[in-house]
């Protein structure tokens, strides 16, 4: 008899071939772990419970990332943040955000079961997203450490450049998962 309750990534039916030619990388990075932070950046409390638990303050500059270990701390406006853990590690930094946060007005949100990640890299990265994406991708306009959400193919999307710079992450509902993956799959075909 199946597991009923056995995870599996979005992208588990998706075929991901090696890159042809000069066609960038594409490749999911499964089950990490998703939790929706929301606070006010301006109670000490909050600070001191996001420091105590993550082992940095949240980031308060808009578009930008902190790495904290092996988080990610994506900000996502004012007062809300998305954070990035390692594969089942997301109940554990949740609760422990949950029960510092205790006597401050906050959110902690697990929607790992509702995000994925798809890792865009190589030579023409930048040149794939930007077939339809409408940021400025170019290194000297969008660094490391930056974030910003914005659309690809007309699904709604947190974008990172990699620490590298050889790339970059994205956060993409799950169930958009499968098609933002063959998109990207079709339209690196012409830069192959």
């Amino acid at each position: 008899m199946p597991d009923l309750f056995q995870q599996q990534s979005p992208l588990a039916q998706v075929v991901m071939g090696e890159p042809r030619g000069n066609a960038p990388r594409i490749e999911e990075k499964a089950f990490l772990g998703y939790i929706n932070l929301r606070g006010r950046p301006s109670h000490t409390g909050f600070i001191a419970a996001v420091l105590k638990v993550l082992g940095v303050e949240a980031p308060t500059e808009p578009n930008t990332v902190v790495e904290a270990g092996d988080n990610r701390i994506f900000w996502l406006g004012p007062d809300e943040w998305l954070i990035v853990t390692p594969a089942g590690r997301q109940g554990q930094v949740a609760d422990k955000l949950r029960g510092a946060l205790k006597k401050v007005f906050s959110s902690v949100v697990d929607n790992s079961s509702g995000l994925t990640m798809i890792r865009i890299s190589g030579e023409n990265a930048g040149a794939l997203l930007a077939t339809d994406c409408p940021l400025d991708l170019h290194p000297r306009e969008f660094k490391p450490g930056q974030c910003a959400q914005t659309r690809l193919a007309k699904a709604g999307m947190t974008i990172t450049p990699l620490a590298d710079g050889s790339g970059f992450d994205v956060v993409i509902r799950r169930s958009f998962a499968d098609y933002l993956l063959r998109w990207l799959q079709d339209a690196a075909i012409a830069l192959e």
